[in-house]
């Protein structure tokens, strides 16, 4: 079950793997994300070429969109008499361009031709390995249309820059037929020279589903993606490792420390300007937590460079070391949507440096399942705490993990 916690509201490589042109809407469906699942759960793709067959299976955990769309255009024969009209040795090889299917049209329009609107990015955790399929955009994250990859050699410089949305299926002759069409030969632009050899001449939308038998695509840990919500544009940091997703607040950047249990450090990046003329003012840098803790345990967060260790004890309640006791200016408990509970404490500490006095404000929210103790905390210099109290915010609001 996704715990996603609304609980509060606070005051407070260019081209399409190719060339770019005019951005079209972002295509909105009607349908709810729950019948786009429902329509493309264990659903495959089959496509015959000239030179052999593709069997591709999806992922549409991952980019419900991107697959949605595709089995739209393979079971309405959009790709068709098109060609591979972009093929890189040792790297990839790119289809789906109805202005190839004309074999005499002008091939400087080649790569330029979508079905006329743009899919948002999904951007994932899948590495972009040998065999995997996904989507080639313009410049702009949100314009993936209808031009596919797949890349015939490992390709780690595309990993959470394009949304990987499937992958050729392991133990079949995709493979062999993969290599066939990228090594048919070239032009000065990548095309091949005689397009026949690279045309796609059927597509079906098959009964598929590797679950079970299949090993998983290899990931990374995790990924931050551009998004577009209400409110503009934001960074969704998702970590594959530890089940969670977030928005990162506006200007601020996360550090991860390796382990087996989710430990995060956000705090305000070099662009943060507004923030920036605090901390010249308090000499702290405002810091946001989020932390898993086996219960019963005890962590230290060292913060030695900026005066003041923080720790986590084996309640889960955060307090700075060595500092006076926390004095408790609100303890709340919130239910969720979902019927889940969320604590969420307000507390001041002071912590006697060797010239000062400095009092800290601080804002924790906790939840728990049987073995596991979370937390996303925000502390700040109490001058200067209400400045940076939305950036707590936007963490929490979209914060999803799974807890059962």
């Amino acid at each position: 079950m996704n715990f996603q916690l609304l609980v509060i509201s606070l005051i407070l490589v260019s081209s399409f793997v190719g060339s770019a042109f005019a951005q079209n809407l972002i295509q909105q469906d009607k349908i709810s994300p729950e019948d786009v699942m429902n329509e493309i759960e264990g659903k495959g793709a089959l496509i015959t070429t000239q030179e052999g067959s593709f069997m591709i299976e999806l992922f549409p955990e991952d980019a419900p969109n991107h697959v949605y769309h595709f089995l739209k255009l393979i079971e309405s024969g959009y790709y068709e008499g098109t060609i591979f009209h972009r093929i890189i040795p040792e790297f990839m090889i790119q289809g789906g361009d109805p202005n190839t299917k004309d074999p005499e049209s002008d091939r400087t329009t080649w790569g330029q031709g979508g079905p006329g609107y743009d899919i948002a990015n999904e951007f994932n955790t899948i590495k972009h390995k040998r065999g995997i399929v996904s989507m080639a955009r313009y410049t702009d994250v949100d314009t993936a249309q209808s031009q596919f990859f797949i890349v015939t050699q490992d390709s780690p410089h595309l990993n959470g820059e394009y949304t990987a949305f499937g992958r050729l299926v392991p133990g079949t002759y995709s493979f062999y037929n993969l290599d066939q069409i990228a090594d048919l030969n070239t032009d000065a632009k990548d095309a091949p020279v005689d397009a026949s050899e690279a045309k796609i001449i059927k597509t079906e939308v098959i009964n598929y589903s590797g679950s079970g038998y299949l090993l998983p695509p290899e990931r990374l840990d995790s990924v931050i993606r551009p998004i577009k919500t209400g409110g503009g544009n934001v960074e969704q940091y998702i970590s594959e490792k530890y089940d969670t997703t977030f928005n990162l607040p506006y200007r601020w950047s996360v550090i991860e420390t390796s382990g087996d249990l989710l430990r995060l450090e956000l705090k305000p990046d070099e662009y943060n300007h507004s923030v920036k003329a605090a901390v010249e003012k308090s000499g702290f840098i405002p810091q946001i937590f989020v932390a898993q803790e086996e219960r019963g345990s005890e962590t230290l967060i060292d913060e030695t460079g900026t005066g003041a260790d923080f720790v986590i004890t084996n309640d889960a309640f955060f307090s700075i070391k060595d500092a006076d006791e926390p004095v408790v200016l609100s303890n709340n408990l919130f239910e969720n949507d979902d019927g889940r509970f969320g604590h969420i404490l307000v507390t001041t500490q002071v912590l006697q440096t060797s010239t000062e006095p400095i009092k800290f404000k601080i804002i924790q929210l906790h939840f728990t399942n049987l073995k596991t103790n979370y937390a996303v905390i925000y502390v700040n210099v109490i001058d200067f705490f209400a400045y940076e109290i939305n950036a707590f915010d936007a963490v929490v609001q979209n914060f999803k993990t799974t807890i059962d």
